[in-house]
């Protein structure tokens, strides 16, 4: 089903997050303070999670984003986009944040605080007092600078990452060369994709991009200035387009390298990423070796109407040697298809590339190097509007022993019985194909604590084929190494995708 825009004012929004504060704050303590099955499990009895974490593992200044919707308006149902920074104290409050949110047309900004608490498994809860109304979020720590999140309310499904700050990078203006990713949806312009580079000299932006809008592609010459940042990181940026256009961002610094984009014009609903561009020259051999990838987007059927993920191995002479590719289009899959193609990149790190699934339609793509091992792509084909991140993979052998250990992890989207759905928490694979899953689910605003078990294998290539009852046959997880990988759900009907890191505990 597909969740439907409907523009209403940021306050409104903000009225029915106070309104869903009991139910919130009762499901948090209740089913996040204890990792006991209940619901959908098939399993009873505490997980074997493990781990040293607690609220001092939550401590300092984070930067955040996240997508989602809202629901139980009278009008309908609505999407949001939002960013923020908050403070943890070690000791379970939040002493301090800055939280925007942009819903409709009317985005808005307000300050937050509030507390959290962290289990042993990494598992935990946050609460922000924003707006004289609540918001709350699940949370499983993957390690000292990074958490993954879902929106955990009774009105609202989300799901993103937090961050931690380099606090010694906020005072300063963003500078170098930083290559780009934006995704948005609006009622009246659709959704597009934007990948490019910019480079940001004492707050003046030139750059070039790639975007794909209505199944067009252009590709823009790009001006523009970012302002200082406040002392939380939180800053303000504007590019435009030598064809006319204009977009507005606030930005928020993770550290002199990473910058998290949250677009705030009227209307639109955008939030991307930057990354500072590691090489000052690329060509053809900049892409050799084996890559891993995920990407999503959105198809005129459905808002989140795609899902993907893969790998393949490239030359280092402009082609794409051997690869698989998983993918579910409008709940229609492609399994494990073989993949070929072919690529030609230029000095600036951008490169045209054509993907052949077998079986499929070629599909051509831009990529855009952050380094020789990362990049940010855009899908460009008149059917979707999808984008997303290729990672060198650290091994060119993986086996069923490389998924061993405590992840986290985290997955949103919907499928056919859960119009809205956001899962995060522990994911443990024994390395012998044995899968027990522990984690928080709020599936269109009906909050769970679920534990299931299930099967796994792990291919060469580093695809994970998994089967896990009462969730899912085909949880697909492509390995960039034996510590992370893209995931997605390949079942008929199912447009889910996520993240897995393996968890280091303190």
């Amino acid at each position: 089903m597909k969740p439907t825009r409907i523009p209403q004012h940021f306050a409104l929004s903000h009225k029915l997050r106070s309104h869903g504060k009991l139910f919130s704050v009762l499901c948090v303590l209740t089913l996040l303070s204890f990792s006991m099955a209940c619901g959908n499990s098939n399993s009873s009895g505490n997980p074997p999670t493990t781990g040293k974490f607690s609220n001092a593992s939550l401590k300092g200044s984070y930067a955040y984003n996240m997508s989602g919707s809202y629901f139980g308006l009278q009008s309908g149902n609505g999407d949001f986009r939002e960013a923020g920074v908050f403070t943890a104290d070690g000791n379970g409050n939040i002493t301090s944040g800055t939280d925007d949110f942009v819903q409709g047309s009317t985005p808005g900004s307000f300050g937050s605080n509030g507390t959290y608490f962290i289990n042993n498994d990494g598992t935990g809860g946050i609460t922000l007092n924003v707006a004289g109304g609540q918001v709350n979020f699940a949370l499983t720590i993957v390690n000292d600078s990074q958490a993954y999140l879902i929106e955990f309310d009774s009105f609202a499904n989300g799901a993103g990452i937090a961050e931690r700050q380099d606090t010694t990078a906020l005072s300063a203006t963003p500078s170098g060369t930083f290559v780009f990713r934006t995704h948005s949806t609006s009622t009246s312009q659709g959704s597009i994709s934007t990948v490019g580079a910019i480079t940001i000299s004492g707050g003046a932006v030139s750059g070039a991009a790639d975007t794909l809008q209505a199944s067009a592609l252009t590709s823009p010459i790009l001006t523009g200035s970012f302002s200082a940042p406040t002392s939380d990181g939180r800053g303000t940026a504007s590019l435009s387009t030598n064809t006319g256009t204009t977009y507005s961002y606030i930005y928020y610094v993770v550290n002199a390298n990473t910058l998290n984009l949250l677009e705030a014009d009227a209307g639109p609903l955008g939030i991307g990423r930057a990354e500072k561009q590691s090489a000052t020259s690329f060509s053809n051999a900049s892409l050799k070796g084996p890559f891993a990838f995920g990407s999503r987007g959105d198809t005129s059927a459905n808002i989140l109407g795609v899902n993907s993920a893969g790998s393949f191995t490239s030359d280092g002479n402009g082609t794409i040697t051997a690869g698989s590719y998983d993918s579910v289009q409008d709940g229609n899959v492609i399994a494990n298809a073989a993949l070929t193609g072919t690529y030609s990149m230029t000095s600036n790190g951008r490169a045209t590339v054509t993907l052949t699934p077998a079986g499929q339609s070629a599909t051509s793509e831009i990529f855009w190097m952050v380094s020789n091992s990362r990049a940010f792509f855009l899908v460009n084909t008149p059917s979707r509007v999808e984008d997303g991140t290729l990672d060198q993979q650290q091994s060119t052998s993986f086996a069923t022993s490389s998924f061993n250990g405590q992840y986290a992890f985290f997955m949103d989207g919907f499928d056919s019985l859960n119009p809205l759905v956001d899962r995060v928490g522990n994911l443990l694979g024994d390395g012998k194909g044995n899968l027990t899953l522990n984690y928080s689910v709020n599936s269109a605003g009906s909050g769970n604590s679920v534990v299931l078990t299930g099967t796994y294998a792990v291919g060469a290539n580093g695809r994970l084929a998994g089967t896990v009852p009462n969730l899912t046959g085909a949880m697909i997880l492509y390995l960039v190494s034996n510590n992370q990988g893209y995931m997605i759900l390949g079942d008929t009907g199912a447009q889910v995708s996520g993240n897995a890191a393996l968890q280091t505990s303190p």
